[in-house]
C-alpha cells in the first residue's frame, strides 16, 4: 500500500526489501525542491517504474538510472613508479564509493601498456576524490620502456610520491 507523501520516509527498509525482491535497487532518494524523487536500477524501464509506483505511490518521481546498480568504466592512469624491478605502481583517482575492477597489462620491447577499469555506482557522482596506488607485475623490469595508458593512448607521467616524504 502506498504511503502518504507527508507522513513517512520516502523509502524505508521494508520498501527497499520489497523492491529488491523484484530486482529493483534504490540508489538515490530526494525529497528536496518540493518533489519526491527516487533513482533506481532494474531491468525493464516500464516494469521498474510501475513496480516502484505501486510500492511508493504515483506521487513519487521515478528515475531509472540503469539496469544494474554498478557500472564498469575505463579510468585514466595519472602516474607510475617502478617500486622495484618488475613491480609497477600505477596511480588512479577514484571517488570514495568506487574501486579498481581490473588492470590489464601488455608489454613489448618499447612500452608497457596499461588499461584499467573501475567499478562505479550507476547513480550520482561524488565531488570527493582520492588518489591511490595499485601494483602490477611485469614480465621483466621496466627499463627504458614507456608506460602508456590504453584508455587515452598517451604516455603516463612518472610520479614518485615518496620523494616529498623524505626531503630534508
Amino acid at each position: 500500500m502506498p504511503k502518504p507523501a507527508d507522513t513517512a520516509p520516502l523509502v524505508d527498509s521494508t520498501d527497499r526489501a520489497a523492491l529488491l525482491r523484484e530486482g529493483i535497487v534504490v540508489l538515490e532518494e530526494d525529497s528536496s525542491r518540493g518533489c519526491r524523487r527516487v533513482g533506481v536500477t532494474g531491468v525493464g524501464t516500464e516494469r521498474v517504474r510501475e513496480a516502484v509506483a505501486r510500492r511508493l505511490g504515483h506521487h513519487v518521481e521515478v528515475e531509472v538510472l540503469d539496469e544494474l546498480p554498478r557500472r564498469i568504466r575505463p579510468r585514466r592512469c595519472v602516474g607510475y613508479l617502478e617500486r622495484e624491478p618488475g613491480r609497477l605502481q600505477l596511480r588512479f583517482v577514484l571517488c570514495p564509493d568506487e574501486h579498481v575492477d581490473e588492470i590489464l597489462v601488455a608489454e613489448d620491447d618499447d612500452a608497457v601498456v596499461v588499461y584499467a577499469t573501475v567499478c562505479t555506482p550507476a547513480g550520482g557522482d561524488s565531488v570527493e576524490r582520492w588518489e591511490g596506488p595499485w601494483h602490477v607485475y611485469l614480465d621483466r623490469p621496466l627499463g627504458d620502456r614507456a608506460v602508456i595508458d590504453g584508455c587515452v593512448g598517451s604516455a603516463v607521467a612518472y610520479r614518485n610520491v615518496y620523494e616529498s616524504l623524505f626531503d630534508d
